[in-house]
């Protein structure tokens, strides 16, 4: 008798695992917390604006929501589990190190050496919820410290599965740091990488896909607009090269400013500004493609220590 294999891939939210088939829309890239010396005074710290920016996003059909921010930024992880919680929005929550710069002085997570890195990281998978590693590197090298944080995230991800985000500073270095990490036997398949729409040739985003990882760009970013005109160029140069079935799209809201014209940024601008615009562009099918079917597979990883007969299971109480 032929056995049937039951799927086993999940994807990691703050309160539980979720089959990727329930994701519904999601946005890819969000910061619904984020504290950062180099963003003074716009520190995404508000709970209740937070909220806000959730429910509208559901109101407009989105379902799931992940933040890239990684340890030491104020993610606020027990926000997010109360926010997924009152709005029924899934959140995929990220640990991880960014780039030094961000931090502020005497922050420990830039002192951490990468086996500490790959100890933080894995506790906060396993013990956590987090559903992602998040890394930052730089545009033209990969430094010392960034060296470790990817190397970190690789036995991170050796040793949970959950998938691997890349900020690429100025959208380049996808070469260096897909190099680096394939030197430490991670699958492209499972890196994300981000910010490569800021990248002004178009030459370099199209040799990031070929790769085979995903290709996530941002926009409505506050912090770095893109005219739709742009990302629709780039995503129909990517979609011509065979790319669709690698692309995913999300809104990286930064600041706090930005909160006050959901119109233009945000969550909910993901769906009720870009993907309408996308649409009339690249088709209906091409948008639901890229804000539905590939995150599923996107965040989507087979829990190391998973049995088919695993049941989803809530995630424990933590810290920020």
């Amino acid at each position: 008798m032929t056995r049937v294999r039951l799927e086993t891939r999940v994807i990691r939210t703050v309160l539980s695992d979720i089959d990727p088939a329930t994701a519904g829309v999601v946005d890819s890239h969000d910061h619904l917390f984020l504290r950062t010396p180099v963003l003074v005074g716009q520190d995404l710290v508000d709970e209740p604006d937070a909220t806000t920016a959730v429910e509208r996003f559901a109101a407009a059909g989105g379902r799931t929501v992940v933040q890239w921010t990684p340890r030491g930024l104020g993610r606020g992880l027990p926000a997010l589990r109360r926010i997924s919680a009152s709005t029924g929005v899934h959140v995929v929550a990220a640990t991880g190190r960014h780039l030094r710069r961000v931090y502020p002085d005497g922050a420990a997570e830039p002192a951490r050496s990468a086996d500490e890195l790959a100890a933080a990281f894995i506790d906060d998978v396993d013990r956590h919820g987090c559903g992602l590693i998040k890394i930052g590197v730089g545009p033209d090298r990969l430094a010392e410290d960034e060296r470790d944080a990817v190397r970190a995230a690789a036995m991170a991800h050796h040793a949970t599965g959950v998938p691997i985000a890349v900020h690429l500073e100025q959208g380049t270095a996808a070469d260096l740091v897909l190099a680096a990490l394939d030197a430490d036997e991670v699958d492209p398949r499972s890196v994300v990488l981000g910010h490569l729409g800021r990248n002004p040739h178009v030459e370099q985003i199209l040799e990031a896909a070929r790769s085979g990882a995903w290709v996530c760009l941002d926009t409505p970013s506050p912090g770095h607009p893109m005219e739709y005109s742009r990302l629709a160029r780039i995503l129909e140069i990517l979609i011509d090269d065979g790319h669709l079935p690698a692309l995913l799209l999300g809104a990286d809201t930064t600041t706090s400013a930005s909160r006050a014209r959901p119109e233009e940024y945000g969550p909910a601008a993901l769906l009720t500004t870009v993907a309408p615009q996308l649409t009339q562009a690249l088709g209906a099918e091409a948008v639901s493609t890229i804000t539905r079917d590939n995150p599923a597979r996107a965040w989507a990883f087979e829990p190391r220590d998973s049995t088919p007969e695993q049941k989803i299971s809530p995630r424990l109480s933590a810290t920020g």
